[in-house]
């Protein structure tokens, strides 16, 4: 029945407009510790784009973690669900690439091979990319190959950020999505970025890296609240 409801264009305009006020107040009324921030500005400085690397349940407020003047499109699943996602960016002021980094027989099907593409496209001409490696639909924390691809193709590198709240409600979804409450205490922990993957053979590997540097970087910003 949700679902259904949620299909509405009107329905989706008024859960995103809402949604976004309610993220802006959430995050105008809480206190953000930042940490590792020089790991992300040693980026900004470089002036190159790159993946910027957050687990799914932590998307909703994972774009205002993006406080600079370079731009960043988020990739946002083609689902039901993700067109209230990217309708809330919109109004944040991001934009969306609609699609899955994951591989299947139905990549073509959702989009895959075409999201793929405006990624590498938006990272070759200076866009950085936001991407949660675990969604659409899971397993929840764990690393696909597909941001490792687009880090190959792209030649990007990946930053894994961890953010974490003292007060959210948490959904009974895949993913345990969380909705932080007002008056909060935020913790954003950035980590330090992975190098472009070169080659196949790396992909395994650097897949583990990534999965545990992303864990790690979320327990941090939970044990600082």
């Amino acid at each position: 029945m949700v679902k259904y409801i949620a299909g509405f264009k009107l329905t989706q305009l008024l859960i995103s407009l809402l949604g976004s006020l309610y993220v802006l107040f959430v995050y105008k009324t809480s206190t953000i510790n930042l940490k590792n921030r020089k790991n992300i500005d040693r980026l900004f400085k470089k002036n190159e784009s790159f993946i910027y690397a957050f687990w799914h349940d932590q998307l909703l407020i994972c774009p205002l973690t993006w406080q600079s003047k370079f731009e960043i499109k988020v990739l946002i699943s083609k689902h039901r669900d993700g067109d209230i996602i990217a309708r809330l960016i919109s109004k944040l002021g991001f934009k969306a690439i609609r699609g899955s980094t994951h591989k299947s027989g139905k990549t073509k099907n959702k989009g895959g091979l075409t999201s793929a593409r405006q990624m590498i496209k938006s990272l070759k001409n200076g866009i950085s990319i936001g991407i949660s490696p675990d969604g659409p639909k899971g397993p929840r924390h764990k690393v696909s190959d597909g941001i490792l691809s687009i880090s190959r193709l792209s030649n990007s590198s990946i930053l894994p950020v961890g953010i974490g709240f003292k007060k959210k409600w948490v959904l009974n979804t895949w993913d345990k999505f969380i909705i932080p409450k007002p008056f909060n205490q935020i913790t954003i922990v950035w980590g330090e970025a992975i190098p472009a993957i070169k080659n196949e053979k790396s992909i395994n590997q650097t897949k583990n890296k990534l999965e545990s540097k992303m864990e790690d970087l979320t327990k941090k910003a939970n044990k600082n609240n």
